[in-house]
């Protein structure tokens, strides 16, 4: 599956061209994001599902009554203190499409004790084979994700085909975005694969509705291939960095533990830009589309 194909009754495909013969259309240059999502997960439905139970399971999330949006449950991430930052909390979930573009979006809210430090990394896609880490870069290998900053706003940051470089490259908004604290924003990560030899693919980064964060003319991946696609939804969340200044600490200078609290996690493929955290009834309507 590219993306692209016209076939699927769950995408709807804008036929604006990019070459006309004929009156003909020969390649559509955008797809519009299908009314059923390919990932969603609210934390309130009667029955979980894999990546509720997957995440419920982790050391350092944990579902809460109330702290979801608008009172619902939502998903608690402790951010532990350490030496290299925070521990790590990474879960990745397996798509149940291939696609060429994605919008990935969720309800996050950071708490006053929140403390952002020196930047840490938050949730994203990846390939069959997503890198990470700080490790070797192959063609078929990618990821994207977005990363909190330590002024209070976001990044990109794509382990991309960029040679020499050991981690991954950011950019970061232009328009003097912060997070405001106690209050639930919609964050939503749309982002296009470029042709395997072409620098055309984009990560662009959405808070509420509006574009803060801009990244284009990237060579995501070096090759083509079903297994370069995305497919994988990567939870990430940590600080880090690998030093002790990128941890949280308390007024005497120890190790300790902040929070932030997670929503109505999806997945749609195309861009499907949430312009603001959903409402319970929204949430159960994405959920029902999605079984």
């Amino acid at each position: 599956m590219n993306g692209f194909d016209l076939t699927m009754p769950r995408v709807l495909v804008v036929l604006g061209c990019a070459l006309l013969l004929g009156g003909i259309c020969l390649a559509p240059t955008a797809v519009v994001h299908a009314e059923s999502p390919v990932l969603f997960e609210s934390f309130d439905a009667d029955a979980p599902g894999d990546l509720h139970e997957r995440l419920e399971s982790h050391r350092h999330l944990s579902l809460v009554e109330g702290e979801g949006v608008d009172g619902s449950t939502g998903l608690k991430a402790d951010y532990v203190g350490f030496d290299q930052g925070s521990e790590r909390i990474v879960v990745r979930q397996s798509l149940d499409q291939r696609m060429s573009e994605a919008t990935l979006s969720y309800d996050v809210k950071f708490p006053e004790e929140f403390q952002f430090v020196r930047g840490g990394k938050l949730h994203g896609l990846g390939p069959e084979s997503p890198v990470t880490g700080g490790h070797d870069r192959e063609p078929h290998r990618w990821s994207a994700r977005v990363t909190f900053s330590r002024d209070d706003s976001v990044r990109t940051y794509v382990y991309d085909q960029t040679e020499d470089v050991t981690y991954g490259v950011g950019r970061g908004p232009g328009n003097g975005f912060t997070f405001s604290r106690e209050q639930y924003h919609a964050v939503s990560m749309h982002m296009r694969l470029n042709d395997p030899d072409e620098s055309n693919g984009f990560v662009n980064i959405y808070v509420d509705g509006e574009r803060v964060v801009t990244h284009d003319g990237l060579r995501i991946r070096g090759t083509g291939g079903e297994n370069t696609l995305i497919q994988e939804f990567l939870f990430s969340t940590f600080h880090g960095g690998s030093s002790p200044q990128w941890a949280p600490v308390d007024e005497d200078g120890e190790y300790t533990t902040v929070h932030a609290y997670f929503d109505n996690f999806a997945v749609h493929e195309g861009e499907a830009i949430r312009e603001a955290p959903l409402s319970q009834e929204q949430a159960a309507e994405k959920m029902d589309a999605a079984r």
